[in-house]
């Protein structure tokens, strides 16, 4: 129907955004355009529709996280087996989610541009008001087409909208050409935005955009620009430029705790403090309106609970798994012998969850259950789960979806000035930042690292714990060590605490304390002067530590007895802070390295590794790689992880899905099949190299 735009009530209207504001809600409605754009409320109700695709399921609303962006080094779609999916590299043209993900972001840029020829017929809008409209507008369709060239390369450059058949049959425009469209539209739109900043927004919310949201996004698709296969190498300056901005506006902070960033999107909360997430798709679920739900879809990157409602939760089947190059991209200990393998980082075990829900019915929530330590190819994202959420909805969730957070504004930062400066001492402190956080420094604790200094004398048995004095500590450090003739000769850290306060003076061994039950044969340290004791008599302490330096304690017929038999051993402890070593900042191509892995570990599952690696232009290698750690193990690639070898796969197994991927992928993957529906209806497309 010429002309008019036909809203879908039953499902969700197209004019219809409904957000977790009210700032981005309204009513479906149904429009004739002649007799449209009659005031400010119409026009913001159009602009609500230019938003609304990226809520849809086959974008930002599932598809785009679970199977767009999958499959690499740090994650696989586990239901993605030989079936024609693009995340195992085995998409056909006629894939369904590629047409319908390829028609939103269509539909995104339609309404863009018959927003741009209609703007003109509403009366009395201020110059201000005016310009703000037009600077969502024209980023939105540039943001459409940024994301269509990444994805496919040429494609549809359309900057008019679609009112006859024949407006469908437009030649391709070159990915070059698109790019360098896209990143004038969105400097165009930072100016028309200048007064629309983080601030001016009250209350702060994220899901509207705003000039620094403008500014991170540039720096995105310079970036994008600047790497394969366009190779656009000035817009490095570009790219740091744009992030650059975003860093001296001064609005935007690292939350000092990684997990509420995630706990945020849960709870519709907006972090009006810090920032952080800069720009979000905005989800809401309704049960009790049938007609406004737009909640994301819960079998997508929300930690799974159960097939079914629960009475806190509702179900969650999220096929995305991380993999083991992730897991053991963060600094572990790892102690074969406790069967623990423990990290400084605190974004490992929320990224890749150390349990897994069991059981859960109508009745009763499901529980956490425990993986095995070394299962490294069967943890879930733990980013965002149904259990943080404050409203029960079984098929859907509030949860809302990052698009740009700070951190990978600092990233970006960093990547762009050492691709034209080598490290520098400001990109090297912005990476220093991001790690300080994952490692708790920001919230005031820290892991620590212990250093064998004195051996001490008369140990019996290997000590496993530690003796401090000065310490405040939520966490407890414990170790592992090798003793000879009573001395303590090695030590190695196999639970490395978490510490506020350092501890100003370390023993080896079981600390005494009072009214504690001790085993027969325990070695035990008074911490207050370092003598070491093994328990002869098995019991509970009195009020009053051992000071003696020979022979027995007395003890009650319940207490325990201690029999001196030498000094404890001392370490010295050093707080685990994730900074950069020398040998990673030395060189362009080190440093390069840490920015690339920094970027899987910070932000893992959030939809931009797939692109990263493409642009860097190591997609293949990489999925082959995870193909082959699965398939096989890596004993070089893990020296110390001997257990990481692995025996041959049965069907059905995480490994095996894992490693699917990488049996099938090719050369011509960094760029998706245009969808059959775009090759039928438009004579003047063409089909990328590869796919038929």
């Amino acid at each position: 129907m010429k002309n008019k735009i036909i809203a879908l009530i039953a499902l969700s209207s197209i004019f219809s955004f409904s957000s977790c504001s009210d700032y981005l809600d309204t009513e479906p409605t149904s429009i004739t355009l002649e007799t449209y754009f009659n005031n400010e409320k119409e026009l913001n109700t159009f602009l609500n529709s230019v938003y609304d695709p990226m809520n849809d399921a086959s974008f930002y609303g599932s598809n785009y996280q679970v199977i767009m962006a999958q499959s690499t080094d740090e994650a696989y779609n586990r239901a993605a087996v030989n079936t024609s999916t693009v995340s195992s590299y085995n998409g056909l043209t006629s894939n369904t989610d590629l047409a319908n993900f390829w028609n939103r972001l269509y539909i995104g840029i339609n309404r863009a541009n018959t927003l741009l020829e209609n703007i003109d017929k509403v009366p009395n809008l201020t110059p201000n008001r005016k310009n703000i409209f037009l600077g969502e507008t024209k980023f939105l369709r540039a943001y459409y087409l940024f994301l269509a060239t990444q994805w496919f390369g040429d494609v549809p450059l359309r900057t008019k909208s679609v009112t006859t058949p024949s407006d469908t049959h437009i030649a391709f425009t070159p990915q070059k050409e698109v790019y360098d469209f896209v990143i004038a539209e969105m400097t165009a739109a930072e100016q028309l935005l200048s007064s629309q900043t983080p601030g001016t927004i009250i209350p702060y919310q994220s899901g509207r955009i705003t000039n620094t949201t403008v500014q991170g996004i540039l720096a995105r698709a310079c970036l994008y620009a600047a790497g394969r296969p366009i190779n656009d190498t000035k817009r490095y300056a570009e790219a740091k430029l744009w992030a650059q901005k975003v860093i001296t506006s001064g609005f935007h902070k690292l939350n000092p705790n990684y997990e509420q960033i995630f706990i945020n999107h849960s709870q519709d909360l907006y972090d009006a403090a810090f920032k952080e997430s800069m720009w979000e798709v905005e989800f809401h679920a309704d049960p009790s309106n049938a007609d406004l739900r737009e909640g994301m879809n819960a079998n997508a990157m929300i930690v799974p609970q159960y097939n079914g409602i629960t009475p806190s939760m509702g179900k969650g089947l999220c096929p995305v798994l991380g993999t083991a190059l992730l897991y053991r991209g963060y600094q572990s200990y790892y102690n074969p012998i406790r069967s623990t393998d423990l990290s400084p980082d605190k974004r490992r075990d929320l990224n890749l969850t150390p349990w897994s829900y069991g059981g859960g019915n109508a009745t009763t929530d499901a529980t956490k259950n425990a993986v095995a330590w070394n299962s490294w190819w069967g943890r879930w994202p733990g980013k965002w789960k149904r259990e943080n959420e404050l409203v029960a909805f079984n098929n859907q969730s509030s949860q809302n979806w990052p698009i740009l957070r700070y951190a990978d504004v600092l990233l970006m930062y960093a990547e762009a000035d050492n691709e034209l400066n080598g490290p520098t001492v400001e990109s090297i402190s912005f990476v220093n930042q991001i790690r300080a956080r994952g490692y708790g420094s920001l919230m005031g604790t820290n892991s620590i690292e212990l250093t064998l200094t004195t051996g001490g004398s008369g140990y019996t048995i290997a000590p496993t714990e530690i003796a401090t004095l000065g310490a405040v500590s939520t966490e407890k450090a414990t170790i592992g060590t090798t003793i000879s003739s009573g001395v303590v000769t090695s030590i190695t850290m196999s639970v490395p605490g978490a510490y506020s306060v350092l501890p100003s003076t370390i023993y080896l061994g079981t600390p005494w304390e009072a009214s504690k039950s001790y085993l027969i044969n325990t070695n035990v340290v008074n911490p207050n002067n370092g003598l070491l004791y093994r328990v002869t008599t098995a019991g509970t302490t009195t009020a009053v530590p051992p000071t003696h330096t020979s022979g027995a304690s007395t003890a009650t017929s319940t207490g325990a007895v201690f029999t001196y038999i030498g000094v404890a051993a001392t370490a010295t402890a050093v707080k685990l802070t994730g900074q950069l070593t020398a040998a990673e900042t030395a060189t362009k191509e080190s440093f390069k390295k840490v920015i690339q892995d920094e970027r899987m570990r910070e932000l893992c599952y959030e939809g931009v590794r797939k692109r990263d690696l493409i642009r860097w232009g190591i997609l293949v290698e990489k999925v082959k790689e995870m193909a082959d750690l699965a398939t096989n193990g890596s004993l070089e690639r893990f020296p110390n992880d001997v257990q990481i070898i692995q025996p041959a796969q049965t069907a059905g197994s995480f490994r095996l899905i894992a490693a699917n991927p990488g049996n099938n992928i090719a050369d011509y993957w960094y760029l998706l099949p245009i969808p059959l529906d775009e090759i039928s209806n438009n004579r003047l497309s063409k089909q990328n190299v590869g796919f038929k």
